[in-house]
């Protein structure tokens, strides 16, 4: 009996699912094997570390990228990058735009309904990144160069690759932004200091980027557009030169 195309759905929503959870995990594993690295060698303190601690995630990311991929076999489908058009360009220039409108508009939002923001402690609040140019070279490799590819791999490329053989582009791109906010909610729930609520906030406030950066990879089928604005999410902080400049 042909499988119905509700039953193949269910499949690649269950595998998106599976990819979101497995990958999570991963990542677990690679923020306690780099944790435990860094403490060994005794650089925990150091700037260079500190600036991408935050990161110690991504390299899980990336090992279970590249499981899935020799295991797929299938590269092509999953790893879409070339250089930037001018309409990709323009997504560039015009994602980090609306990121900060986000992050203008959303926090009161969820003020009002009782969720507290996480305030996870990265490092890079006490460090300053934008106050120590001897640093951007590190922040550049570890975050445009790895971080944020390693993670637009996953959720974008692998996930939405995964879901795009069974749903039109508005399927794919609201659970691809679905599960991209459920990693960061469960990513919330396993960061010390980090409350229930906090995590609910985390899982929000992702969710939105996630639906943008899944609708401009279905547009530009190029994880370039989508890595490097990720990455700019976390080293050009817009929308707090924007609450500065408001009046709000």
């Amino acid at each position: 009996m042909l499988e119905t195309t509700r039953g193949r759905q269910v499949r690649a929503t269950v595998a998106g699912l599976g990819i979101t959870v497995g990958a999570l995990l991963a990542g677990l594993l690679g923020v306690i094997s780099m944790g435990s690295l860094v403490s060994v060698f005794g650089v925990a303190e150091s700037p260079v570390v500190r600036v991408l601690q935050g990161n110690y995630i991504q390299v899980g990311f990336a090992g279970f990228a590249v499981a899935y991929l020799v295991w797929q076999g299938d590269w092509d489908r999953y790893v879409k990058i070339r250089w930037p058009t001018p309409e990709d360009i323009g997504w560039i220039v015009g994602l980090p735009v609306l990121f900060a409108a986000q992050g203008v508009v959303l926090p009161p939002i969820l003020a009002v309904i009782g969720l507290p923001h996480p305030q996870p402690g990265t490092g890079l609040e006490e460090l300053a990144l934008e106050t120590r140019p001897l640093l951007w070279p590190v922040a550049f490799i570890g975050m445009y160069l790895f971080a944020a590819p390693a993670e637009e791999l996953v959720y974008r490329g692998i996930i939405q690759g995964r879901l795009r053989a069974v749903f039109d582009t508005l399927g794919v791109v609201a659970l691809g932004g679905l599960l991209f906010g459920l990693m960061h909610f469960f990513v919330g729930l396993m960061t010390q200091g980090v409350s229930v609520g906090g995590s609910l906030y985390w899982g929000i406030d992702t969710v939105l980027p996630g639906l943008a950066w899944g609708f401009a990879y279905e547009r530009t089928e190029n994880l370039l557009v989508t890595a490097v604005t990720h990455a700019m999410v976390w080293t050009v902080t817009l929308h707090e030169i924007a609450l500065h400049l408001l009046p709000i």
